[in-house]
């Protein structure tokens, strides 16, 4: 009975509650009537976070207003009575910047808004676009995550506690563990039924976990508002950036967003000044080269570039640089797009391409600030590449990046771009090409013995590496020695990915005697890799080999970003006789047993006419079919060249003579070149290869000795 009591007694309180709060409601409407402006109850009203972000809670509190919807500039808000001193003075303020509509409100119905202020309290957004998560906050969240499994089971705690405070609560596990496990990217990706959040860690995206479309656009807008994005565009990409303040360090969040099927796909770029300060030392450049890049970078003028796609790691070797060489004495300056890391002591400058600056101008206006060091973001045009050029003839080292596949197509595409060649050979000091691999975590690393396919492939590599002249006993490396492969299991430590960090892979050419000779004749890509193995520097084929072999990553992973197999004729190669099913006829494409002798000396010759003609022929199918695989056709080609030579070279004509001695040298090397086409359409059978059969026509068409002239 006792029980009875108490329920008839609650439910007695809850009724004179009720009734209560209606006399309120029904008071305040009465009141709105007579000034004139709509009444709204808030206890069946949703209240917009991001309206009460727009006021303070603090003014909000002493000036008796309750924001709770937003629309574009339109703001919808609550107020107790619109002539109170303070309530006024606001309203004036927020008019400014929106369009008001005002309503009368109870206090209950303040409060009720007012209490919504507890969910954004934790992350403190101010007018500079900063997420101040505490320090202590962190380094809570810090000492809870140190896995992926980690972030994925605090965020279902979240999703399964609820309350007011949810969406700050998943904003602090998401950046407090990117921050944690040094991812570099968070991906959240609207789909069907859920939402996928996946950070990129070492390169590699990694699930993490997935939530609801409920969360996921209370998390957008909160996102949307701090990087100063319009919250109502969803139709268009918009991008943004904001700043965490941690550990005594600001960490730059870019955020970039961009409409999908079910809803919006964001990605936040976490850009940690911890993540360059690598050093040089730590890059993974090999000892030789290093020496020389330190040389290069301590001299007071020249130009190093990089190359390599995107996310290879250029802008970090950059920075590695300029933070070697930086003292009080040295005034860098630089021209960014956009300024990743703020690096102290630095000039930056970033790119504005709607108010005029782009490179090109900022590069001109750079030189007149009497920089030491000019650091260009990327070299993209003609223009840009003749200043760069020309500033590091006048005093200055330049450092910059350039779009090409290796070091040796740095200078044929600055020819290309129009730099004169002359002026090349003494302005480029370095050209240095790079990759990023992911290093074998040491935690749980083992070694296994490879197939005898990638012992195989190992040893050519070295063979080849030895045959060069590389010094690959300075890396305690032999041609005969046992091989054996590192891998990683899976742990805690790296995720279970089985690789923990990232290392670069490297290539350089140096602008020596050897190169400057062959600028003279506006080489090709393959010329330049040609003249620069006799300078004993690892290309980055075998500088991945070394990494593999002394246990720094696995073979797997160098084969994504590298070419692994060698491109020259091999027994192998001759007979590879089968594709799709199908026997290759390897037969020449004209009589080599009938022909003149002299058909190889002389390029003006009918047999030659005939190659070209076949050569030409070939480059317009590809043109027009470009997926179409033409392995058959190029082992066509260099059959015949092959035949070539193997015929003339009978001649006893031939002997003495000096100038046949050397076109017999270059259709061998017209032969080499077919080789490597004939290895990159093995290894891309459905890429366009008009281009570089051209190349290898127009050097046959080019071709002359001095009896013809």
């Amino acid at each position: 009975m006792g029980t009875m009591v108490n329920f008839d007694n609650t439910n007695q309180a809850k009724k004179i509650t009720e009734i209560k709060n209606k006399e309120e409601e029904s008071f305040v409407e009465r009141i709105a009537q007579k000034f004139n402006l709509p009444y709204i109850d808030l206890s069946g009203t949703n209240i917009e976070t991001d309206a009460l972000a727009t006021l303070p809670e603090d003014q909000a509190r002493n000036s008796r207003i309750a924001p709770f919807k937003i629309v574009g500039k339109d703001l919808y808000l609550g107020v107790k009575s619109p002539n109170l001193p303070e309530t006024k003075k606001v309203l004036e303020t927020l008019s400014e910047k929106y369009t008001l509509g005002v309503h009368m409100v109870s206090q209950r119905s303040l409060e009720k808004a007012w209490d919504r202020y507890a969910d954004i309290s934790h992350a403190i957004m101010t007018q500079g676009g900063m997420l101040d998560i505490s320090a202590e906050e962190l380094e809570k969240i810090a000492q809870n995550i140190k896995t992926n499994k980690d972030i994925s089971g605090e965020l279902e705690k979240v999703f399964t506690a609820g309350g007011a405070k949810q969406t700050t609560r998943i904003m602090e596990i998401i950046f407090g563990g990117a921050i944690a496990t040094k991812s570099s990217d968070i991906h959240i990706e609207a789909q069907d039924e859920q939402v996928r959040l996946r950070f990129r860690q070492d390169g590699v995206l990694q699930d993490i976990s997935v939530f609801d479309h409920e969360s996921y656009r209370k998390l957008l807008s909160r996102i949307k508002l701090l990087s100063e994005m319009k919250i109502t565009q969803t139709k268009n990409a918009q991008d943004g950036r904001f700043t965490i303040d941690y550990d005594g360090k600001e960490i730059e969040v870019r955020v970039s967003v961009i409409p999908s099927a079910y809803g919006e796909s964001f990605v936040m770029r976490i850009l940690n000044p911890d993540g360059i300060k690598v050093g040089l030392e730590n890059l993974g450049i090999e000892p030789r080269l290093f020496e020389i890049l330190l040389k290069e970078i301590d001299k007071p003028n020249g130009m190093i570039l990089t190359t390599g796609p995107t996310g290879s790691g250029k802008t970090t070797t950059l920075y590695s640089f300029m933070n070697k060489v930086y003292n009080p004495e040295v005034k860098i300056l630089t021209i960014e797009d956009p300024i990743e890391y703020h690096l102290e002591g630095i000039s930056q400058t970033q790119v504005n391409r709607s108010k005029g600056y782009d490179f090109l101008s900022g590069l001109r206006a750079a030189l007149r600030q009497d920089p030491d060091i000019v650091m260009v973001g990327e070299i993209r045009d003609g223009e840009t590449a003749s200043i760069a050029v020309n500033a590091s003839l006048t005093g200055h080292l330049v450092l910059s990046t350039l779009h090409t596949n290796s070091a040796a197509g740095v200078i044929p595409r600055l020819i290309d771009l129009g730099v004169s060649p002359q002026i090349l050979a003494a302005a480029l000091s370095v050209s240095l090409a790079q990759r990023l691999v992911r290093k074998v975590c040491q935690n749980c690393k083992y070694q296994e013995s490879p197939t005898p396919e990638e012992e195989e492939l190992l040893r050519d590599i070295l063979k080849e590496a030895v045959k060069n002249g590389k010094p690959i006993h300075e890396y305690n490396i032999a041609v005969d020695q046992e091989i054996m492969l590192t891998r990683g299991r899976g742990c805690d430590v790296c995720n279970g990915t089985g690789y923990k960090g990232r290392i670069g892979l490297f290539e350089a050419i140096i602008t020596d005697e050897l190169i400057e000779e062959l600028l003279g004749k506006e080489p090709s890509e393959q010329e330049v890799r040609r003249v620069a193995e006799k300078q004993g520097l690892l290309n980055m084929r075998e500088d991945g080999v070394i990494k593999i072999l002394n246990g720094s990553t696995s073979l797997e992973e160098v084969k994504k970003v590298v070419d692994l197999y060698i491109k020259n004729i091999t027994k192998t190669d001759a007979d590879d006789t089968s594709h799709n099913n199908e026997t290759f006829d390897t037969t020449p494409i004209i009589n080599t047993q009938s022909m003149n002798p002299q058909a190889l000396f002389n390029t003006k010759s009918v047999e030659i006419s005939l190659l070209i003609d076949y050569l030409r022929k070939l480059e317009d199918e590809q043109t027009l079919n470009p997926e179409k695989d033409i392995r058959h056709n190029i082992k066509l080609v260099q059959t015949t060249i092959l035949d070539l030579l193997k015929h003339t070279q009978a001649e006893d004509m031939f002997d003495a003579s000096e100038d046949f001695a050397e076109t017999h040298k270059t259709f061998k090397r017209f032969s080499d070149d077919l080789s490597e086409l004939y290895e990159h359409q093995k290894q891309n059978p459905h890429i366009d290869m008009s281009q570089k059969l051209r190349r290898v026509r127009e050097e046959i068409e080019n071709h002359h000795t001095p009896a013809q002239m």
